[in-house]
């Protein structure tokens, strides 16, 4: 009787356990908390900075470990004429410094190899700065090219050709006008003046005056004559 009773309570907390799990899932759920059977977020990757830093504190780190080790090789070599195990004792104090050389040499092959990392993802990014530079000087000329076509250029070159050419007409035409009256102007001042010297030849003439011009000339001159040469005298004998 005792097994049949133990049998059916355990057939009851059977059936009990998913419920108990869904109301606990539940819960969870309605807290605001992370619920059953979700994957935690992941952590963020380490840049190359941090990555190189912590390389530069665990180098110090070793450093510091390889320098104690070295003293204490160096004390208990001190103590070996004295102390039997102290040959032991340097030993492994040499040994520890070995590889706490070795370890560090890695981390600085490991840190030279991080930093170049870093100085390529540097030259990267700057190549894809001038990049995305170019194509957006690209676009900017299509779009500076869609407004000003060919045609547009070409009718805008003749228009200014038709202004041109309507502003030399209208200044030969200005000047054509001009010239016209300056010649008109030019004839009557010749007939004026011509009267004036006709007025001027009659004055002459009625108060006995020469009637000639005052520009004519005189003759010139007759040049003197040139005196013929002397004979030299005869040489007395």
């Amino acid at each position: 009787s005792s097994l049949m009773r133990r049998l059916v309570l355990a057939r009851h907390l059977l059936l009990l356990q998913p419920i108990s799990f869904f109301i606990y899932s539940e819960r969870v759920d309605m807290g605001g908390k992370q619920s059953v059977g979700e994957a935690p977020p992941k952590a963020a990757a380490p840049t190359l900075q941090d990555s190189t830093a912590r390389l530069d504190t665990q180098i110090a780190n070793l450093e510091t470990k390889i320098e104690k080790s070295s003293n204490d090789a160096k004390k208990w070599m001190a103590q070996a004429s004295t102390n039997p195990s102290a040959k032991a004792r340097a030993m492994q104090c040499l040994k520890m410094k070995k590889q706490y050389e070795q370890h560090r040499d890695q981390l600085m092959n490991t840190q030279f190899n991080l930093e170049n990392m870093a100085f390529q993802q540097e030259q990267a990014e700057v190549i894809a700065t001038a990049v995305a530079a170019m194509a957006a000087g690209r676009d900017q000329m299509k779009a500076q090219q869609q407004t000003l076509n060919v045609e547009s250029v070409e009718k805008i070159t003749d228009d200014l050709h038709d202004l041109q050419a309507e502003m030399q007409d209208i200044q030969n035409a200005l000047a054509g006008s001009a010239l016209a009256g300056a010649a008109g102007d030019e004839a009557e001042l010749e007939a004026e003046f011509a009267k004036m010297q006709e007025e001027a030849s009659l004055e002459k003439l009625m108060s006995g005056g020469s009637a000639l011009p005052a520009s004519s000339t005189a003759a010139p001159s007759a040049l003197p004559a040139t005196a013929a040469p002397v004979a030299p005298a005869p040489i007395a004998g």
